[in-house]
């Protein structure tokens, strides 16, 4: 009996608490796949009520990465099997994660009512993708710090899909090799590992974020999304 207990406390220690994640959570992005290797997908938007999880009246239909989905690192305990998010494998990550605190656009300012914090994009807003580099997965302004990469987007040149750009917090830590640079931007069509949609719903999402409620981002297939639905607290999708 003592041996499971100290089991469970270091579990408990060295994984992510997900039960505190989506409790906390007062809105839930979530992207669902017909399958591992689907480029299109559908977005259902919900909100926290008293009654418990309130799924708004519409379907985001999007594309996401060209071979489809992977398992990538969020706030989501560790996962193996077939499909592993590496840099470069033009697949979208699967699992939950955290949105980050701005979100970026080509225009001066941030769309009309919008309430999220923006930053426009200069011509020296970059993404590292060299997994080599120390800010590898991080937007910096070139100028504003030592180079030391040899590859990364030059965001403000990716007109039109980058006219809004969220970004979703995947792999946080900066682990070498596993992905970098995965926003929700416009223009949908699958990609190289973003979720893509029309400009209509980026601004429907955008409107419908509250910089003072805290909102995660689920990206599964629909088969992950059933099977994980009870142990990850997740809400009920119709047809489920």
């Amino acid at each position: 009996m003592r041996i499971r207990i100290l089991l469970l406390l270091v579990i408990t220690i060295f994984s992510p608490n997900l039960f505190s994640q989506i409790p906390s959570a007062q809105k839930l992005i979530v992207t669902i796949a017909d399958s591992w290797s689907s480029n299109k997908a559908t977005i259902y938007l919900f909100d926290k009520t008293k009654e418990g999880w309130k799924k708004k009246r519409l379907e985001i239909p999007v594309s996401i990465g060209e071979n489809g989905l992977a398992w990538g690192v969020g706030v989501h305990p560790q996962q193996e099997g077939e499909f592993m998010k590496k840099e470069g494998d033009k697949r979208s990550p699967a699992g939950i994660f955290e949105l980050d605190t701005v979100f970026y656009g080509l225009d001066a300012l941030a769309p009309d009512g919008v309430r999220y914090p923006y930053l426009p994009l200069t011509e020296l807003t970059r993404c590292v993708d060299d997994s080599n580099s120390t800010v590898y997965n991080s937007i910096v302004e070139e100028d504003s710090i030592k180079k030391d990469w040899n590859s990364a987007e030059r965001m403000r040149a990716v007109a039109p899909d980058y006219k809004d750009v969220l970004v979703v917090k995947h792999n946080p830590r900066r682990e070498k090799g596993k992905g970098s640079c995965i926003f929700f931007h416009t223009v949908n069509i699958p990609t190289s590992g973003c979720t893509s949609m029309d400009e209509d719903d980026m601004l429907t999402i955008l409107h419908w974020l509250d910089p003072k409620q805290k909102t995660l981002i689920i990206q599964l297939p629909h088969s992950e999304y059933h099977r994980l639905r009870t142990e990850w607290n997740l809400p009920t999708l119709f047809n489920n």
